[in-house]
């Protein structure tokens, strides 16, 4: 994303003060001394996980077992009860995960770490959240887990995790702390009462060469979907101002013309003329709307949301439609606000093809520093997980192309459906700062 436009990097916020937000692809551990150590950090760290549509997911082991740890969450997050129940939280044993059978097989747990990101990623979660403590590891399997460890820096980069894995402070001597600092990006421990950030070199070079290549690539993409939307408006104003308004001419003089000449089979030419000049006007000035709307340009993007929610919804196809907006002011930068009707206007269109349905409702408001555009409608739903399974298969668009899209944005698509339930799809973007 060019810098003139004001979109921020992603980034997710991490519930931990001293570190702040992080990329996507981030590892790193934590030095603990006490069983409260562990809550200070995890509790926060799992919290605004939930809070960001993440899935979850909490390896527990000594001083903080999986029962200590699940009455530790629920005391901050009143419907942790419906998070572990709908999957989007799991808290289990270290033995239930590294240990299947007795044995530590590094190359199964992370392939299990990429499984249940796969799922996530169907589920319409944004991406997973881990951490595992690692006091279970005996002298004999140190070399096996930092194998592990080193594998899991090398690539984590690559995938929508976030990792975190928790240390005793007292069960490591020298080698194994340079180990384990040398193996994540970043170490958080307690000195003099505060926790503090430390970071290697390496991850301090990396940073900067992965936020200058995210930033490319996000101009690129932008700039890529900026140029597409601008050449619709350019070709759909060149079709108003051109041929629609040389068709409306020409009909105009030949109604004009009918009215002055006789005869019967002449008036009957005309006739059939002027009615095909008429459908020409109407069909270029649909098509017009179908490229670009001159509304988001002239009037705003909730105008020409509720504009095409009662043209081409209602009156065209004979749908109920409703439209709400909260009537706050939501500033948006000109490429989201081009991205985001064109997407909302692909929601529509999905719901006239697919969904079946006899109502749709539209609603758009401010959230803090974020704008929410909700599309829900009552027809025959869908499961989430296997309409992604096939996206993804295929190489499909529609709905997941656009969570896609919105993820390098700083934004977000959660689909809320199941059969026989209809759809709710919340396109969550950035205000412009």
């Amino acid at each position: 994303m060019a810098k003139s436009k004001n979109v921020e990097p992603v980034l997710r916020k991490t519930g931990i003060d001293v570190l702040g937000d992080v990329p996507w692809g981030i590892h790193f551990c934590l030095f603990y001394n006490s069983k409260q150590d562990l809550i200070d950090i995890l509790v926060p760290y799992f919290k605004a996980g939930l809070e960001n549509n993440e899935l979850c997911m909490w390896v527990t082991s000594e001083p903080l077992k999986q029962k200590d740890a699940e009455n530790a969450i629920r005391k901050v997050i009143p419907d942790f009860d419906e998070c572990l129940k709908k999957g989007q939280m799991e808290i289990l044993s270290y033995d239930k995960w590294y240990l299947k059978e007795g044995r530590f097989d590094w190359q199964r747990v992370l392939q299990g770490w990429i499984d249940k990101l796969d799922r996530a990623l169907y589920m319409d979660y944004a991406g997973i959240r881990i951490s595992g403590n690692t006091t279970w590891i005996g002298g004999g399997l140190w070399k096996d887990f930092t194998d592990y460890e080193h594998h899991i820096n090398k690539s984590i980069g690559k995938y929508r995790i976030i990792a975190l894995c928790a240390y005793c402070l007292e069960n490591c001597g020298l080698s194994e702390i340079i180990d384990v600092v040398n193996n994540h990006q970043l170490a958080i421990i307690k000195q003099q009462g505060k926790w503090t950030l430390t970071k290697n070199a390496e991850r301090k070079r990396a940073e900067q060469r992965a936020f200058e290549y995210q930033e490319q690539l996000r101009s690129l993409a932008s700039e890529l979907s900026l140029t597409d939307e601008r050449e619709r408006y350019r070709i759909a104003t060149e079709l108003q101002e051109r041929i629609n308004q040389s068709l409306a001419i020409s009909k105009i003089k030949l109604d004009a013309l009918r009215h002055t000449i006789s005869g019967k089979e002449l008036n009957k030419a005309l006739d059939e003329i002027c009615s095909s000049l008429g459908q020409a006007v109407v069909e270029v000035r649909s098509l017009v709307f179908d490229m670009s709307s001159p509304i988001l340009y002239e009037l705003g993007f909730e105008t020409a949301v509720a504009d095409w929610l009662t043209v081409e919804i209602r009156q065209k196809h004979g749908i109920a439609t409703e439209f709400e907006d909260d009537g706050q002011i939501k500033p948006l930068d000109e490429d989201i606000r081009l991205l985001l009707f064109r997407d909302a206007r692909e929601l529509l269109a999905n719901i006239v093809k697919h969904a079946q349905a006899k109502e749709v409702k539209v609603s758009i408001r401010r959230v803090n520093d974020q704008m929410h555009v909700i599309v829900e409608d009552n027809g025959v739903g869908f499961d989430p997980i296997k309409i992604a399974a096939v996206a993804t298969k295929e190489g499909g668009f529609g709905l997941f192309s656009i969570r896609q899209h919105w993820n390098h944005l700083g934004g977000y698509l959660k689909i809320e459906s199941k059969p026989g339930h209809g759809c709710r799809a919340s396109i969550i973007v950035p205000l412009k700062r």
